[in-house]
C-alpha cells in the first residue's frame, strides 16, 4: 500500500517505521489483509476495500482516509457535539474504529447509541488518560448493550472482571490485552476469536502450559513478553490451527514449531540477544511464506547460509535486521518465490541485490537510500521493484519505536528493562 499524509507503521512492530522516498510524500508499506497499522494518533486494520493508495488526514479526534471518516477518538478535547450531530448514516457506516481516552460520560452516550445502532461492529481501542480498571469495567458493561465489535484493544490494566466481561462480546475476532496484575487468568470461550495479542509484564501472571486451552481455534498469536516474566512456551503447542506467530521476548524457546503448528505460514521473532533464544528448529524445512527476524546484537546465525533456500522453499516475504556491512544477498536468488525483502540496519553489499529481479518490493535503510546514487543504481537494476526506505527512532533503551506520538500512548507496554543497555543502531 501507498500512504500519504501521516506517519505510518505496523502496530506491533515497535522497532521500525517506513518513510517517503519521493517528493510527494508517499510511503510504501508492505501490508496484508487484517494487519493492524498505526498513525500518529490512531489504529486501524487493513481490509481489501481500502484501496492501494491511501490519503490520510487526522486530528486529535478524527481520522479520514480518502475522504471517509474511519476513526474517532473520544477525549476531553473532542469530538464536539456539533461533529456528532453532523455525522450522517453513511459516515457511520464507513467508521472502523472508536478510541476512548476518557471514560464514557452521559453526554456522549446518545451519540454512541446511534453509532451502535447503525454500525455495531466498529472496533474499539482503550487507552484512557486516567487508568482505572473499575471505570473500564463499567464502560464495557454499557458498551456491550449496543456494540458487537470485531476487535478490542486494552492499553490499561485489566482484572478478572474485565476478562469475564468479554463474554458479552461474542463476536470478537481480535483481542489485544495486557495480562492482569492480580487474580487468576481464565479467558472465557469466545467462539469467533481468531487473533490474540498478549502483553505480559515481569510482575504479572505467569503463562503456564494450560493457558491457551480455551483458544483452540486461534489462527494468529502475538506475544510481547518482558524478559523476566514466567512464560511456558510449550503452552503454544495446543494451537494446531495457528497460521501466524509473532513473538517479542528476550527468551524464546521453540521446539518442533512446524510439527505443533502444521499450518504456520508467518513467523516473526524479535529479541535482544541470540544467546537468549532457542530457535534452531525454525531452520528445518517448512512451508513458511513470511519470515521476520530481529535481534539487537549480531545478525542471526544461519540466516544467510546456504541452508536458507532449502529450509524455506515457499518463502515470499523476508525481513531481518542486518549488522554486516559486507552482507552478500546472492543466495536469496535461490528463493524462487521471494517477492518482498525488508532489511533493517546496514544495507550490506548492495551490488549483490541487483540480481534479485524476482523482487516486487525492497526496503532498505533510509540512511542508505537518501544517497541518490544508491537509489538510482537500485532503481536501474530493479526497474519493476518498489523501493521503500525504513527507519526507526531510538528512545535510549535499545528498543526502536516507530512513531513517537503513538509510542507515548503505548509506552506502558513497551517500557525498557534495566539490562537493555545496548547502544542504539539504526
Amino acid at each position: 500500500m501507498s500512504f500519504q499524509g501521516s506517519n505510518i507503521g505496523r502496530f506491533t512492530e515497535i522497532r521500525t517505521s517506513f518513510s517517503a522516498l519521493d517528493s510527494l510524500g508517499y510511503v510504501n508499506l508492505l501490508t496484508h489483509n487484517g494487519d493492524w497499522l498505526s498513525t500518529n494518533e490512531f489504529l486501524f486494520s487493513v481490509h481489501r476495500d481500502l484501496g492501494d493508495t491511501l490519503h490520510i488526514q487526522e486530528s486529535d479526534s478524527v481520522m479520514s482516509i480518502n475522504g471517509n471518516i474511519i476513526a474517532i477518538s473520544i477525549s476531553k478535547n473532542g469530538p464536539s457535539n456539533t461533529f456528532f450531530n453532523q455525522l450522517t448514516a453513511e459516515d457511520i457506516a464507513q467508521l472502523r474504529t472508536i478510541q476512548f481516552k476518557i471514560s464514557i460520560g452521559d453526554t456522549i452516550k446518545p451519540y454512541l447509541k446511534r453509532i451502535g445502532r447503525l454500525n455495531p461492529a466498529v472496533d474499539m481501542v482503550f487507552f484512557p488518560e486516567v487508568d482505572s480498571v473499575n471505570l473500564l469495567n463499567r464502560d464495557l458493561r454499557w458498551l456491550s448493550q449496543y456494540f458487537k465489535p470485531r476487535a478490542l484493544f486494552f492499553q490499561n490494566e485489566t482484572d478478572s472482571v474485565s476478562l469475564s466481561s468479554l463474554t458479552h462480546f461474542p463476536s470478537l475476532e481480535t483481542l489485544f490485552i495486557s495480562l492482569p496484575v492480580k487474580g487468576t487468568v481464565a479467558f472465557p470461550q469466545l467462539p469467533h476469536l481468531k487473533e490474540i495479542m498478549l502483553y505480559n509484564e515481569e510482575d504479572r501472571i505467569s503463562v503456564d502450559a494450560d493457558f491457551f486451552n480455551q483458544m483452540p481455534d486461534l489462527t494468529s498469536l502475538t506475544i510481547i513478553n518482558e524478559s523476566d516474566a514466567n512464560f511456558d512456551w510449550s503452552s503454544l503447542n495446543t494451537l494446531k490451527k495457528l497460521q501466524s506467530l509473532y513473538i517479542e521476548s528476550d527468551s524464546i524457546i521453540l521446539k518442533d514449531v512446524y510439527v505443533h503448528h502444521p499450518h504456520l505460514s508467518a513467523l516473526h521473532l524479535g529479541f535482544n540477544e541470540v544467546e537468549g533464544a532457542s530457535i534452531s528448529d525454525i531452520f528445518k524445512k517448512n512451508k513458511l511464506k513470511r519470515l521476520s527476524v530481529y535481534s539487537m546484537d549480531d545478525s542471526l546465525k544461519g540466516l544467510y547460509s546456504e541452508v536458507l533456500p532449502d529450509a524455506f522453499p515457499e518463502l515470499e516475504s523476508l525481513e531481518f535486521k542486518n549488522n554486516d556491512s559486507l552482507l552478500d544477498y546472492s543466495h536469496l536468488k535461490h528463493l524462487k518465490k521471494l517477492k518482498y525483502l525488508t532489511v533493517f540496519g546496514k544495507a550490506g553489499n548492495d551490488t549483490t541485490l541487483y540480481k534479485l529481479n524476482q523482487l516486487r518490493y525492497l526496503s532498505l535503510s533510509e540512511e542508505f537510500l537518501k544517497d541518490s546514487i544508491n537509489r538510482i543504481k537500485l532503481q536501474k537494476a530493479l526497474p519493476n521493484t518498489v523501493i521503500a526506505p525504513n527507519s526507526g527512532a531510538c528512545m535510549g533503551s535499545g528498543w526502536l519505536l516507530f512513531i513517537v506520538p503513538v509510542a507515548f500512548f503505548w509506552f506502558y507496554f513497551f517500557k525498557s528493562k534495566k539490562h537493555r543497555n545496548h547502544d542504539c543502531e539504526i
